[in-house]
């Protein structure tokens, strides 16, 4: 592995780990993602610091070069992202969909009844 491809890790997972401990500074992130993102640049620091480790990984595994090994975990890693966030917001969406149809039910009883309270008071009106 090249130089140059360690020092990309390395930095990639210093510049990673410093964004992500910035974020939880701030609140802005759930713990949840601070610990994927926290391992994520685990990963890349361990790649870049050990590269034996990714030699006989991607020589157990099959894969010719070390660079391609990283490139796969990196791929993996993101794609195992993806998915977990495309299932969260198929959550939302279908809980978005329930509170939407929730407000439209409560809107429509809430106007009933107001139609209700406008009739009971003309109906007073013309007794008197």
């Amino acid at each position: 592995m090249s130089t140059n491809l360690r020092v990309l890790l390395l930095f990639a997972a210093l510049l990673t780990a410093g964004w992500i401990l910035y974020k939880i500074r701030k609140l802005k992130v759930k713990m949840e993602d601070a610990i994927y993102w926290v391992v994520f640049a685990g990963i890349l620091c361990v790649m870049g610091l050990c590269p034996e480790v990714t030699y006989w990984l991607s020589g157990w595994i099959g894969i010719m070069s070390p660079a391609n090994f990283i490139f796969l975990v990196i791929i993996f890693l993101l794609l195992e992202k993806i998915f977990t966030l495309s299932i969260l917001v198929s959550q939302l969406e279908e809980k978005v969909t329930v509170l939407s149809a929730e407000v439209a039910l409560r809107n429509h009883s809430a106007e009933e009844r107001l139609k209700k309270l406008e009739k009971e008071n003309e109906e007073k009106r013309k007794e008197e």
